[in-house]
């Protein structure tokens, strides 16, 4: 990661069910944006991270240099993210300008929408208490993002995520030449990819093929073929695949016999 004066940073995007593309920065904490499609999402994180890094320097605070893939994923934030993006800020804007640009950003309708109306201090003991962690719909679909770690036991992989022209989604794993699925939505392929995956795992035994251990986020993050990609995510292998099942036929097709 170059740090272009730290303008260039690591971005989560969220994604539940009929929901828009969220987009966070876990070295930014409150510098959030959206979108309806997943190019829409980045272009609109560009101008909230520039504005945001704008009212810190205008406010007199010190801008955090870039967390690499890896430290993203075990952030707090990453927990309901699906996969990473890399935003680079819009070019800056004059101080008044960004100063003006951020107190109306912080007054707009568009701001309420996204954190509400705040909360008084006095109103803090009527909020309702939770006892355990929150579950995001990603996370229980089985597509949140998660640490990777270097044991192929863990049947955890990073991969890439591309985007066609006409807004098709097709997500590929460097350590694994030629498993690769796609679909029309992010959180889709993500899912589709995960029956691929435990597909192509299972397959390399009966090929007399090691299972290779999983590369880091960030190695796969500085791949060469990673310079077309819009997205990093995490996928992990379904555990069990029943092969009769419509799903399966509709991935894989029918199966080819062993003969």
């Amino acid at each position: 990661m170059n740090d272009q004066m730290e303008r260039t940073y690591i971005a989560l995007i969220h994604k539940d069910l009929d929901s828009d593309y969220g987009v966070s920065f876990p070295d930014l904490p409150g510098c959030i944006s959206v979108g309806s499609t997943l190019g829409e999402a980045g272009e609109m994180a560009r101008e909230a991270l520039a504005l945001h890094l704008a009212g810190l320097a205008a406010d007199g605070l010190l801008i955090p240099p870039p967390c690499s893939p890896d430290d993203a994923l075990v952030h707090e934030d990453a927990f309901d993210a699906i996969a990473l993006i890399v935003v680079e800020a819009l070019p800056e804007r004059t101080e008044e300008e960004a100063q003006a640009e951020f107190e109306a950003f912080l007054a707009s309708d568009e701001y309420r929408e996204i954190f509400g109306t705040p909360i008084a201090e006095s109103e803090l003991d009527d909020l309702p208490y939770c006892d355990e962690e929150p579950i995001s719909e990603a996370v229980a679909a089985g597509i949140g993002l998660r640490p990777v770690k270097a044991d192929a036991s863990e049947r955890t992989y990073a991969a890439l995520v591309r985007q066609s022209n006409d807004g098709g989604i097709c997500i590929s794993f460097p350590d694994l030449p030629g498993c690769a699925a796609s679909g029309e939505t992010l959180e889709a392929t993500c899912k589709t990819a995960r029956r691929v995956l435990a597909s192509h795992l299972d397959q390399l035994p009966a090929k007399g093929a090691s299972i290779p251990e999983p590369s880091s986020a960030s190695k796969v993050h500085s791949l060469m073929d990673a310079t077309d990609a819009v997205a990093l995510t995490v996928v992990t292998a379904l555990s069990e695949r029943d092969s009769d099942a419509e799903a399966y036929r509709e991935i894989y097709r029918d199966p080819v016999s062993a003969s």
